[in-house]
């Protein structure tokens, strides 16, 4: 079977290179078969410093390395390729940037945050829907090498709680957990799955702590500001406690894009759409929570 052909929307997140060497160098330890990146669409935030003061560099990696064509459209983009990797690390752009991709009906992998806010996310799943376009969103830490090994070991048996922290870096643009705290929620999730009833957030200058609740069963999440900072877990299963953090020896991202390959290739998501939508809505919660400082129900959003 021929390679996917992939194009890249968004130059600004180290991702784009990373994404690029896994799946374009078979010389690579960790290269994923089945795609190859040929072609990106460069665009980045002007007013997001993480987005503008990145591209350049990135851009000029994937040119000079693996001959990455650039092209001047999203538009443009979407003729030369099979499926999308919408990589824009500013969650604002994502609904804009999308568009005409699903109504192009590519399959596309959407970089996280699927978006700055839960109703940008909600317009995303409902025109997919419309068109009957392909879409998965997630962060690389679900299928994390140690975090998968504890969700599938079958000693685990049900999960009654979980305890999820990662880096919580604040970025006005992309608030609360939106910008860098989403991998502690898609941590927290991995475990808990949808069905969280309401949320409480505290923050501080250096921390975030967030609790929510699920019929009878209570999940944390602390995003780090201060001190070591790293991504992992405490789960509470009905045969066993597992912890661990992230695994340092099998890369990240070499999981995910195994898992973005057989979605380009099936059209079949790994994650439930309802799923990554009660993620976006936790957040935007959270976030009310936050300032408000109350608790809140998910059904208030609707």
């Amino acid at each position: 079977m021929k390679d996917i052909k992939i194009g890249i929307i968004g130059f600004d997140t180290s991702h784009v290179v990373a994404f690029t060497k896994l799946l374009n160098d078979k010389n690579d330890p960790f290269h994923v078969e089945g795609g190859r990146i040929v072609a990106g669409y460069p665009s980045f935030s002007p007013d997001l410093y993480a987005s503008y003061s990145r591209v350049e560099s990135f851009k000029k990696e994937l040119i000079e390395k693996y001959n990455i064509e650039i092209v001047n459209s999203i538009e443009e983009l979407i003729k030369k390729v099979d499926a999308i990797l919408l990589e824009s690390v500013d969650g604002r752009r994502h609904l804009k940037e999308v568009e005409p991709v699903i109504k192009a009906n590519k399959p596309v992998f959407i970089d996280k945050p699927l978006a700055a806010n839960y109703y940008d996310a909600l317009k995303i799943y409902m025109m997919a829907e419309e068109f009957q376009c392909p879409v998965f969103s997630c962060s690389s830490l679900r299928f994390d090498f140690n975090i998968s090994k504890i969700k599938e070991d079958p000693e685990l048996g049900e999960v009654y709680g979980c305890d999820a922290f990662s880096p919580c870096p604040i970025e006005p643009t992309n608030p609360g957990l939106f910008w860098y705290g989403i991998h502690g929620v898609e941590i927290l999730y991995t475990f808990m799955g949808k069905g969280c009833e309401k949320v409480y957030c505290e923050a501080t200058e250096d921390f975030h702590f967030v609790v929510g609740l699920w019929k009878n069963k209570i999940g944390t999440i602390r995003g780090i500001r201060k001190g070591v900072q790293n991504y992992g877990v405490t789960v509470f299963g009905e045969k066993k406690v597992y912890q661990t953090t992230y695994s340092t020896e099998v890369p990240l991202y070499s999981q995910l894009l195994k898992k973005i390959i057989e979605f380009f290739k099936t059209g079949k998501t790994p994650i439930d759409p309802e799923e990554t939508l009660e993620i976006m809505k936790f957040i935007e919660c959270a976030l009310i929570s936050e300032r408000e400082k109350r608790v809140v129900k998910l059904e208030e959003l609707k």
